[in-house]
């Protein structure tokens, strides 16, 4: 008897894979990073995220230093 599996799509490289599968065997991608996250907090865990708030934080910083220091003479 002969098994047949169901197969879908890698969402990163598109090859077949089965269906539920937690790694693709093509590209070594995690599947379940993506049933973990959903809306909003899907994309905040990037590199690029934290950078944006880094610098943003420095900049309020700065003003407020700024304010603090020279803005009161």
């Amino acid at each position: 008897m002969a098994v047949v599996k169901q197969l879908t799509k890698c969402p990163y490289c598109l090859e077949p894979i089965a269906a539920g599968a937690t790694r693709c065997k093509h590209c070594q991608a995690d599947l379940t990073a993506n049933k973990k996250k959903s809306g909003v907090l899907k994309g905040l865990d990037n590199f690029r995220t934290g950078f944006l708030t880094g610098v943003l934080f420095s900049l309020l910083l700065a003003v407020l230093a700024w304010y603090h220091f020279w803005a009161g003479h």
